[in-house]
């Protein structure tokens, strides 16, 4: 069970970074400052 505890853990962990990483990515692209 510990394992699965884990292993549930571990995903979620990776879920939330690829989220980070495609907010930053949005939030980039969408920046209206930015030269295009």
């Amino acid at each position: 069970v510990r394992l699965g505890i884990m292993a549930a853990a571990r995903t979620n962990a990776q879920i939330a970074q690829a989220l980070a990483v495609l907010t930053t990515l949005v939030a980039r692209d969408n920046d209206p400052g930015r030269d295009s």
